[in-house]
């Protein structure tokens, strides 16, 4: 993760977005709709997988964007995304009344 996360911030870095509105979290959740809503046409219109890849680097992308722009660290984010993959591996999947499974705190 480390690699990727260093790659965004000399992205950012490069061009000076420290102190602009590309550090604002309302413009980036903008940005994030926008991006998810570009995945959901490549799934929802059977695009290729090169384009369903590219809209989920996007999405990767602007995420290790908000942890710079918010300043957190690395290793911040790494020790949070172990404690939540350690929660959702103690659970349990629920068959659903329809059929499907699903793996989470949701309750129907």
């Amino acid at each position: 993760m480390e690699k990727f996360y260093n790659a965004i911030a000399e992205f950012h870095k490069k061009n000076e977005m420290k102190g602009t509105n590309n550090e604002d979290m309302q413009f980036r959740l903008n940005l994030m709709t926008e991006e998810l809503g570009e995945l959901a046409q490549a799934v929802m219109k059977g695009k290729s997988r090169e384009e369903f890849l590219e809209e989920n680097v996007d999405l990767i992308v602007l995420i290790l964007g908000n942890l710079i722009s918010t300043g957190i660290p690395v290793e911040e984010f790494e020790e949070a995304f172990w404690k939540k993959h350690a929660k959702i591996m103690s659970r349990e999947k629920r068959k659903l009344e329809n059929g499907n499974f699903r793996v989470s705190e949701f309750k129907s």
